[in-house]
């Protein structure tokens, strides 16, 4: 289990760093939130940037950010415009005829997806972040106590 190994390893490497559980926490929370967030390819500067500016560690940051990558990236993004959908009420997107594919068609489906993309990110993103915060300050402070 050459993977589980590697994931363990990273953990230890989180949860050693020489700061407080909670810090180390706020650190993965706010990683998560960036992460989740629908700017792609500025995550890792924001990751920086918020770690200059809060002096976060920056490793559990990173952790946080890049839960976004090419595998999970078309799952996280179509599951956060469907949340989004919900929360804005809306059933479907526009329909889109897949034996007429045009510019059009797909600046019109492109619009009807946007406002759900984004509102649905931001708020999962949220939601998780909070989620990311209790879980890695319990497991934190229980891998200082040594249990």
């Amino acid at each position: 289990m050459p993977f589980v190994d590697k994931l363990r390893e990273k953990f230890k490497m989180m949860f050693t760093l020489d700061r407080p559980p909670s810090v180390i926490a706020w650190a993965a929370a706010l990683g998560m939130l960036i992460g989740i967030s629908p700017y792609v390819g500025l995550q890792t500067y924001m990751a920086l940037l918020v770690s200059g500016w809060f002096n976060l560690p920056v490793y559990p940051l990173l952790i946080g950010v890049y839960i976004t990558n090419p595998v999970t990236i078309p799952f996280i993004f179509g599951l956060t415009t469907k949340f989004g959908m919900f929360l804005l009420g809306r059933e479907s997107a526009a329909g889109f005829d897949w034996d007429n594919i045009t510019l059009s068609g797909l600046a019109e489906t492109g619009r009807a997806l946007l406002l759900p993309f984004f509102v649905g990110t931001h708020a999962a993103g949220l939601i998780l972040s909070v989620f990311t915060y209790f879980a890695v300050y319990f497991l934190a402070k229980a891998f200082r106590r040594g249990g």
